[in-house]
Order: C-alpha cells, then structure tokens, then sequence
C-alpha cells in the first residue's frame, strides 16, 4: 500500500507520564521477548551515567536501576524523583519505544504499518519516537538506533537539569503532592479557561515580578506557561489576585522546556548526539512527522535531531498543529497512541469530538486487543 492509497492510520507518542515505569513493568512481564530489548537499553543509560560526575549535582541520588524497579516493585523511587528529568527523559522513551515494538514482535510488519499511516507526531520529548516510527527501520535496526537515541536522552536530561542550574534552579518535586488537585510545585503548570491575548496579557502586566513562558497550547484556552518554580508560585498568586477564573495544575517536570530557559541545553546536546553516533536527515522520513514548533514537516530538515531538541528546548508548541491531518477532511478512522500515560490520548479525543476517528490506547490491554482484532484487519 502506497501513500496514494489513502492511510487510515495517524500515530501519536506522548511526551510526559508519571507512571512510566508502571508501563515498562506491564511490557516486560507481559511480553518476554521484550525483556532483552529493556535491559539492553537500561544498560545502556547505565553506560552513559558512568561518563557523568555526579558527585555535585546529585541528580541520581536514588540510583538509575531501572531494571530493579521493574522486576521488585517496592524498590521503585517515589514518583518526585522519576519525574526529574534526568531520569523522566531517558526513561520515558524506553517505555514508548517498547510499546511500538513490543507491537511489531507480535507480528505487525513495519513496512505495512507505516504503508497504513498517514503521519505521525509526539507531544513534547515523544517526537523523537515519532521520527523512529516513521523511517520504517526492520525490526532489528530499529532496536539498534533505538539503543543510540537511548544514550541520546541520557545526556538531553542531564543537560536540560544543567540549564535550570544556570538560573540557580535546583527543583524537586514532591511525590505526594503530584497527583493532588494543584500538584506539585515545578517549573511547568497548565492553565485552562485562559486564551492566548488575556494570557499574554497577565504575563506582561507579572513581568515586574518574575519572568513566565507561554510553552504550549494544548487546546484552545489550555496552556502549559513555564518558569522558574517561584515566579510560577508568584503567577498563580498573581492571577487569583486578578480574580482570572482559570484552573491551575503543576506539570510534574524539574525543567523549564519550550522556551529560553533551555538554552544551554540547545548548546550541548546536539553535541551529546553526535558523540553517541546518532544522525537523522528529513530524507529518511518515510512519511510526514510533525515536529513541535507549529507543525513543520521533518521530512523538509536537513539535520532532524538539531531541529527537534531546537523545537523542544526553546520553542513554544501547538498540538492541534502537529495533529492538523486529524482536523481536516480525510480518510483516516484510527489514531494508535503509544503512550506513555493517557493524557495525550485523551486531549487528541478532544479534538476529534465531532468525528468518527478513534483513539486506540495501545498502552493498555483493551487497546492491544483493539489493535489487533479491529485496527489491524481492517487495513487488509
């Protein structure tokens, strides 16, 4: 099946989810096969922390056995610690590229998956599992590359915690108050019932005070604003001063993203990729992937790992523009989520109120089983 041939399917990973490694435990008990690829690349964060003084900075305090967590649940850090971002990142991405391949070793050909997909995109860090998705790799390559974007993400996490050490930021988060109604303080907060103009226009007027990012627009009137964990606090202050009737909700994160905070981040990571063997040109695009920063084709890049971290790290984002296809008229009925968590699928299901495309968690068991005995058979 060809382009011409009308896809049906759109694929999308999420960018945060607390309870990853709840996710990768599922994968790796359900799945055997699966078990050598997750201890491969937990070995290989291992590998690349050994590169890392962490003598000063502490970031892994409480180790990076994920393995350990895995198999012996009550050894597993409480969820403040696996939210920073050195662990988050690295981690993150294995549960997400687990799930798409634990997918193709039950069977799943990569050539017709993709043959099927109209495009596809990630929230946040999850693009970069998009652009793996969508390069059509064998089976075999693509755990091999998957293994060099591993390394990649250890180094994106410590470098983005690097940037927030620059501002004096040295944030954690505090476990049993993440899953409470505001959340835990950090330098990232979602905002609803607040559009961009009046948005922009109390950021403007807290200026005076302390110094906040519009980072991305999630759906029409929910934003995610990023800073640093006390001019957030102050903001929240500031709006409920202002008598603005919008909901506030921390964003588990210890980093600053899509916007200048990340700077330093921009500066070294590239590097860091490189150094790990890890270069992507848009021609290896299969299909059309749409990167963070409003939506551009990746297919059009020149030097797709430098755009994406760009994207990430200091520009502000828009979903509904990185999943512009769901919006207009086509032929698409299924969006295949990877996770991790459920919060990105939910906010595409949003979007897609008034259609008739599905959202197919494959995170979880009803999904896989959709996957398999609806999505799948109905593209032969």
């Amino acid at each position: 099946m060809s382009q011409e041939s009308n896809p049906r399917l759109f694929i999308q990973f999420a960018g945060q989810g607390v309870k990853y490694i709840e996710e990768l435990r599922r994968i790796y008990t359900s799945y055997p096969d699966m078990q050598s690829f997750i201890e491969e690349a937990i070995v290989e964060v291992k590998k690349q922390a050994a590169e890392f003084d962490d003598s000063e900075t502490g970031f892994f305090s409480k180790g990076l056995d994920a393995d350990q967590w895995i198999k012996r649940p009550e050894t597993t850090p409480d969820a403040g610690y696996l939210s920073s971002s050195p662990l988050s990142h690295p981690f993150i991405f294995l549960s997400q590229i687990s799930t798409y391949i634990s997918v193709l070793k039950e069977g799943v050909d990569p050539g017709f998956l993709i043959a099927n997909t109209h495009s596809i995109t990630g929230f946040s860090t999850g693009v970069v599992a998009a652009i793996l998705a969508a390069m059509d790799l064998t089976l075999d390559e693509l755990c091999k590359t998957a293994l060099k974007v591993q390394a990649m993400f250890f180094w994106q996490g410590v470098r983005c915690q690097q940037s927030m050490y620059q501002f004096g930021a040295c944030p954690e988060l505090n476990g049993n108050l993440i899953d409470s109604i505001e959340g835990s303080p950090s330098c990232m907060a979602s905002i609803t019932d607040l559009e961009l103009d009046p948005l922009k226009e109390e950021i403007k007027k807290f200026s005076d005070y302390g110094i906040v990012h519009t980072a991305y627009e999630l759906f029409p009137g929910r934003w995610i604003v990023a800073g640093l964990p006390e001019n957030l606090a102050g903001f929240k202050l500031f709006l409920e001063k202002d008598k603005r009737g919008s909901e506030w909700k921390y964003i588990p994160s210890t980093i600053a993203a899509h916007c200048p905070f990340l700077r330093y981040a921009l500066q070294t990571s590239p590097q860091d990729a490189k150094r790990v063997g890890l270069s992507i040109n848009g021609n290896d695009l299969k299909i059309p992937v749409w990167a963070n920063d409003m939506g551009k084709d990746l297919r059009e890049s020149d030097d797709v790992i430098f755009d994406v971290m760009e994207a990430y790290f200091t520009k502000p984002a828009v979903w509904r523009k990185q999943i512009h296809p769901l919006l207009e008229e086509n032929s698409m009925t299924y969006v295949l989520d990877f996770g991790p968590g459920a919060g990105v699928a939910s906010l595409t299901e949003g979007f897609l109120k008034q259609s008739n495309i599905k959202v197919i968690r494959c995170t979880v068991p009803l999904g896989r089983k959709l996957l398999f005995n609806q999505v799948l058979p109905s593209l032969e």
